[in-house]
């Protein structure tokens, strides 16, 4: 290396010196997310902040996006639903976004504003199972739709969650368990970012994630083709779709549900004593 490119180097301002922060470097496991999403939450967080936004007000804003979004899917109408929909894309933009801006305003790190990026992020994304079952339900008079939409709302997080309160109730207690591999591995569990932690879940966040890119496709389709007549009933498209992606969805529960068992079911947990 010449005299001048070595000072070069060492004139180039250091991460820590910019100001900025960039993100951490991790595996983001979703295809859709790498390809589309980040790149234009790159393209909006600059204008974002330069409008003054925070990082905090850019999750507030995903909300104020999302969860009409969500409650649009309510209508009868297709359209309304696609409109929906789109809000809901959105939604999944600013959610890239949110941390590039609170990284470009100094705030990056900040253990609260992820807490509230996490709520606003998934209160949407919740309401629209639970609101697309209720469009259902209205096109169809019947409780089933309503039902699986409360289903598809609540299992999004519930078996995540339970898995990562049980090994936080186990750290909070033991706080030397986390130096066991055993403990690791199980809290890997929860965080898929290789085909080793999870090749079912691997390839379904690589290929389908987020869910709500299948929603749109499904309304787009309910447009061109609102009911369909199978075994000799007339059924609207959007009830035979419903209760398709909550069979799917069952099935991927017990799938996660045994995953997260098989983690955990290791005989010696606590790390042992030592001997007086």
């Amino acid at each position: 290396m010449s005299p001048s490119s070595a000072n070069a180097a060492e004139e180039r301002p250091r991460p820590s010196d910019l100001p900025w922060d960039p993100a951490p470097p991790y595996c983001d496991t979703s295809l859709y997310r790498r390809k589309v999403a980040r790149p234009l939450a790159r393209k909006v967080a600059p204008l974002l902040a330069a409008l003054g936004f925070s990082g905090n007000g850019v999750s507030l804003l995903k909300l104020l996006v999302g969860l009409p979004g969500a409650l649009l899917l309510v209508s009868t109408d297709p359209r309304v639903g696609l409109l929906g929909m789109l809000l809901l894309q959105v939604h999944f933009i600013l959610d890239a976004a949110d941390g590039d801006v609170a990284r470009r305003r100094g705030q990056g790190g900040n253990l609260a504003g992820e807490y509230l990026d996490k709520l606003f992020d998934h209160l949407p994304k919740t309401a629209m199972y639970f609101f697309w079952g209720w469009g259902a339900f209205r096109l169809t008079g019947s409780a089933v739709p309503l039902l699986c939409g409360a289903f598809l709302a609540a299992w999004t997080i519930y078996p995540r969650f339970c898995l990562v309160e049980t090994l936080l109730e186990r750290l909070d207690k033991a706080p030397g368990v986390l130096r066991r591999p055993e403990f690791r591995t199980a809290l890997g569990a929860a965080f898929v970012t290789t085909q080793q932690r999870g090749r079912a879940d691997f390839v379904l966040t690589l290929l389908v994630h987020p869910a709500m890119n299948l929603l749109t496709l499904f309304f787009a389709a309910e447009i061109l083709l609102p009911r369909l007549t199978m075994t000799g009933h007339d059924l609207p498209l959007r009830l035979i779709l419903l209760l398709g992606y909550t069979a799917v969805s069952a099935a991927n529960f017990a799938r996660k549900a045994v995953h997260h068992v098989r983690a955990l079911d290791f005989a010696h947990l606590d790390p042992p004593r030592e001997q007086p």
